[in-house]
């Protein structure tokens, strides 16, 4: 029987040691969590390598090194914990309303020593003042426009939107409302054989 690391490894080869060791331990800490706290449904090791990790790996090889990053809808830190072990010389800010998550995730940058990250415990509003990003990332969470509206004070020229989604026919529904004078779009298929998952990738025109 393969051993986490090994499992780790095999589904995501060229990973150096210290991140398969992070990537070990946020898997097993947040099962250990969600025994007592329910913040997502999983039930296994491989469950949480497959369904989270592997999902989220995707969206994390369109970030390029060196970008300043705003994941929404942090939860229990998929994608913006993953991108803080695999992207390290990024900043990361992970937006969390629920405190119970938000301290799972601050407790997950305190023990993987994730330097590059910053919890913000608080619900996004659309005139927020936190600052402008590179890209900015979701998985599960709320609608494309809504998310569009709330990041409005939050991009600039060069920004983009790095958003995991489900079904093709649910997304193009959404993107009906994106304003196509401002924004283009492109709908990427994953590699997930049992779901149907797709990767939205949105830049502004300019």
């Amino acid at each position: 029987m393969l051993s986490e690391k090994n499992k780790i490894i095999q589904k995501i080869p060229n990973l150096s040691s210290s991140e398969v060791n992070n990537i070990r331990l946020f898997i097993n800490e947040a099962l250990l969590f969600n025994n007592k706290h329910n913040i997502f449904v999983r039930e296994s090791f491989d469950d949480v390598l497959n369904k989270d990790i592997i999902d989220c790996m995707p969206l994390i090889k369109k970030i390029k090194n060196n970008t300043k990053i705003l994941d929404l809808g942090s939860g229990g830190g998929f994608p913006g914990i993953l991108i803080a072990i695999l992207k390290a010389n990024c900043e990361i800010h992970l937006v969390e309303k629920a405190q119970k998550k938000a301290y799972f995730l601050k407790k997950m940058k305190d023990m993987l020593k994730l330097k590059n990250t910053e919890v913000i415990n608080n619900k996004l509003l659309s005139k927020n003042n936190i600052g402008f990003y590179d890209v900015i990332t979701a998985r599960a969470f709320s609608s494309t426009q809504n998310i569009i509206e709330i990041t409005q004070n939050n991009i600039k020229t060069g920004s983009r939107y790095l958003l995991l989604k489900g079904r093709e026919e649910k997304i193009k529904e959404e993107l009906h409302s994106v304003d196509t004078n401002k924004y283009k779009y492109e709908i990427i298929k994953t590699d997930d054989s049992e779901h149907e998952r797709h990767l939205v990738e949105i830049n502004l025109n300019e």
